[in-house]
């Protein structure tokens, strides 16, 4: 009788699952699930914030090169070339990607958020009395804030000039980032529909400005349906968009001149500089357009997350841009008069009506873009 109830009690004690497997069951599909919604959320932000940014290549170089009062030359083509790539290395990847994502306030990106998060933490903001006396007694009484940190919250807090200034500045950058939501769309659009001059001489400017028109009154009709589902289904076109650079880059460094990869080294771009003088040091203003629309990086930081845009940064954008800019100077380098339209210029036979179609389509995702960080 006592035998039996041993076994009994055994085989009862091995059914049990035990407290340790199931927490580890539950912590793997937690973390299954949030992988799959990091992946959904990197694609979808493709269609959503690299719209801007992904266009840069149709116009960086000829805005670059309309500074100059000489021909470009290969050295000129390379200097360039090597202001981008570390434009975007430390002005995106540095600056934006790993460093400013980490000042959001709970989550949010964007100017206003900034403002929040200092306001709060520096006691400027109207806040509930308690609220404030906690905040100053987490900050001074328990020696976590170093004495730096505590003098300019104190400057802030008592100082009607630099609490004022800190709230000018807040609504300046945001009046910007408005601003170029204003001239983005146009920019973006107008510069992928010329692509259409390239194709027949008979084109007037005013069929160019008409088809824009109409492509920019179809964009903001859509913005009602939310940025979820315009993500969906503008991530493919980026995506192509992106892939097309990347493999018109890799078969013009084949083709052409490879050695312009030498950009890779910041010092040509020094020397760049150094040459042209005033000239050079003008043309940063193109230079400045290969990271246009990185502040919707920040901005759309709320729809999605931090991981998600790194992701979608650093394993498919970037790269694809970099070979475009690459592939460009190399085609230039053979072909010094193509930098008014370089892009199309560059690309190989057979491929330009696509993509010209491809390059419309991305436009507008660029003007959707810069809209969806304005009204974040």
């Amino acid at each position: 009788m006592s035998s039996s109830i041993t076994v009994l009690e055994t085989t009862t004690t091995l059914k049990m699952p035990t407290p340790t497997s199931s927490v580890r069951a539950t912590s793997k599909q937690n973390s299954s699930s949030t992988s799959a919604q990091t992946l959904l959320l990197a694609y979808q932000s493709l269609g959503v914030i690299y719209g801007d940014i992904s266009t840069s290549p149709l116009y960086v170089y000829s805005g670059t090169f309309a500074y100059m009062d000489h021909e470009p030359t290969k050295p000129d083509y390379v200097g360039v070339l090597s202001l981008i790539i570390w434009s975007l290395i430390v002005m995106v990847t540095l600056k934006y990607v790993n460093i400013i994502f980490h000042a959001d306030n709970d989550g949010e990106g964007g100017t206003f958020s900034c403002y929040l998060l200092i306001s709060r933490y520096a006691n400027i903001g109207n806040r509930d009395p308690r609220e404030g006396q906690t905040v100053l007694l987490r900050r001074h009484n328990t020696g976590d804030v170093n004495y730096g940190g505590r003098l300019v919250r104190f400057t802030l807090e008592h100082s009607k000039i630099f609490s004022g200034l800190l709230k000018t500045i807040a609504v300046v950058a945001v009046s910007m980032v408005i601003s170029d939501g204003v001239l983005t769309p146009a920019q973006s659009v107008l510069g992928a529909v010329q692509g259409l001059t390239v194709t027949g001489k008979n084109i007037s400017n005013s069929t160019v400005v008409g088809v824009t028109c109409a492509i920019l009154i179809v964009l903001f009709c859509i913005q009602p349906f939310g940025t979820a589902k315009i993500g969906i289904v503008f991530a493919p076109i980026i995506i192509i968009w992106l892939a097309l650079n990347a493999g018109f880059g890799i078969y013009n460094l084949i083709q052409y001149d490879c050695t312009v990869l030498r950009a890779f080294n910041p010092g040509e771009a020094f020397v760049y500089l150094a040459r042209n003088g005033e000239e050079g040091w003008r043309s940063l203003g193109g230079v400045l357009l290969a990271f246009t629309g990185v502040e919707a990086l920040f901005a759309d930081l709320g729809a999605f997350s931090m991981r998600a845009i790194q992701l979608s940064w650093l394993c498919y954008t970037l790269p694809c841009l970099l070979l475009s800019y690459c592939g460009q100077a190399a085609y230039m380098a053979v072909h010094p008069g193509a930098w008014s339209n370089s892009l199309y210029n560059c690309t190989p036979p057979g491929w330009l009506i696509p993509t010209i179609v491809i390059a419309v389509l991305a436009a507008v995702v660029a003007s959707q873009a810069i809209i969806t960080a304005t009204f974040q």
